[in-house]
């Protein structure tokens, strides 16, 4: 092989040492496909790249999207709670201002009593010298309290009928503030957790409605069945000294003196009367027959007076064991009023679901999604349940204490949704991405 060698006067041909030789054509052909190749991968590569920061991106979007739902519910859950709570602490506190005005009645009940008993013993003991000037101070000390503390005790019944009135009221005001500004509450919390969410379905209708927690799972009574439960509990929750007064000064076998009295709610067409007794009566025991001497009488009422004849049961067995001076306590009753209206309140069905649960759904609309196909959206629930804690506040009977609207126990708690549900909720979401308008849907 020669080859060719240009100079500045000739051209020169040179011989090419044996087994030197240029590249060939597959050699070529060869690297170009390594070109392509590499060309190729770094395009995978680069896709591959891209894709898996896509996914990790909606994976962020699909955990902040969650917490939003998450804490959209368990907001909801809280607020249901303390109305709850709210209406138990007002059942209760309308509870106490009626036994109050109970305890009121048994006070000037005794104190009308005593006023007669300072009366008598003053009338008894005027011939024994210095003794009666003491008793007959005292008869007219207990004459000049009197007409202050009957209009006194009036006016304090007349503040607990009020009081009631108001808690009545203020139960009604709070539930229907609370279910009104419940969705826009929720839609908020989304929006300030979350600039691009919305809230899309609250407890829908596949799910369990948000209208079951408000309006099917508590109810305001106020029919015959409710006032007779309250004034049930109103006889229940009276004290000591309100419910019965009744015990024996002394026995002396022939002769005794006995103390008796108490005070009870009487329901009268839905209308909430009370009525109080106090007596003492001195008792002579003979062979045959027992003769009782009225020391003191006295008595209070709403409306209607104590009865006149017969011997009712209650008042502390008054009408049993004093049973003239129970009838002269009667004559004698002071009037503090009109009788009330027993109040509106509110309590629970007892179903078989005592823990309402409230389901929310939180998407990002489409229009924000950019290049997103998947649609982004979570969905979460929470649970208001009732538990007394055996360990702070045990029942005397041991038992368990299921859900009522009269002690303030109500607490929120995160639920699960099954995945039938979450595949469900997955195609209202999709159906409702070809809808153009925005906001939550009920």
């Amino acid at each position: 092989m020669q080859r060719t060698v240009a100079t500045d006067h000739c051209r020169v041909v040179e011989p090419r040492a044996a087994g030197v030789s240029g590249p060939s054509a597959s050699y070529v052909r060869s690297k170009g496909f390594v070109v392509v190749l590499f060309v190729l991968l770094l395009s995978g590569m680069a896709w591959a790249l891209f894709a898996l920061t896509d996914l990790a991106r909606q994976a962020q979007s699909q955990t902040e999207i969650q917490h939003v739902a998450d804490h959209t519910a368990h907001a909801l859950a809280v607020l249901a709670a303390r109305d709850l709570n709210f209406k138990a602490i007002t059942n209760r506190a309308m509870l106490a201002n009626e036994v109050a005005i109970g305890q009121l009645h048994a006070l000037l009940s005794w104190f009308e009593m005593a006023r007669e008993m300072s009366l008598r013993t003053a009338l008894y003991s005027a011939w024994i010298p210095y003794v009666n000037q003491v008793t007959a101070a005292l008869a007219r000390m207990m004459q000049r309290i009197q007409p202050g503390l009957t209009q006194g005790t009036r006016a304090l019944v007349r503040f607990q009928q009020f009081v009631l009135d108001g808690l009545q009221h203020a139960q009604w005001t709070f539930h229907q503030a609370t279910w009104l500004t419940s969705l826009s509450t929720a839609q908020v919390i989304a929006n300030e957790s979350h600039l691009e969410a919305e809230l899309f379905l609250l407890n829908h209708q596949t799910l369990i409605d948000l209208h079951y927690l408000w309006f099917r799972f508590q109810s305001r009574v106020s029919d015959d069945q409710a006032a007779a439960g309250y004034a049930h509990m109103a006889a229940l929750s009276r004290d000591g000294f309100t419910k019965e007064r009744t015990y024996r000064w002394f026995d002396a076998g022939f002769i005794y003196a006995q103390k008796a009295g108490g005070t009870k709610p009487v329901l009268r067409d839905r209308q909430m009367q009370w009525q109080s007794v106090d007596t003492v009566s001195f008792h002579e025991r003979g062979l045959l027959f027992s003769w009782e001497h009225r020391f003191g009488a006295g008595g209070s009422f709403l409306s209607h007076r104590p009865p006149i004849t017969g011997r009712p049961a209650g008042f502390g067995a008054s009408y049993q064991r004093n049973p003239r001076a129970s009838r002269a306590a009667a004559r004698r009753a002071v009037p503090l009023g009109a009788s009330h209206r027993i109040p509106h309140y509110y309590q629970i069905e007892q179903t078989d679901n005592p823990s309402p649960s409230i389901t929310v759904v939180v998407r990002v609309p489409q229009s924000n999604l950019a290049s997103e196909r998947v649609p982004i959206w979570a969905a979460a629930r929470s649970e208001v349940f009732y538990e007394r804690p055996s360990s702070l506040w045990p029942r005397v009977d041991g038992n368990r204490e299921r859900a009522n609207l009269w002690n303030g126990l109500w607490q929120a708690r995160s639920s699960t949704l099954s995945p039938f549900e979450r595949r469900l909720l997955g195609l209202q979401v999709h159906r409702g991405l070809h809808s153009t308008s925005g906001g939550f849907r009920a």
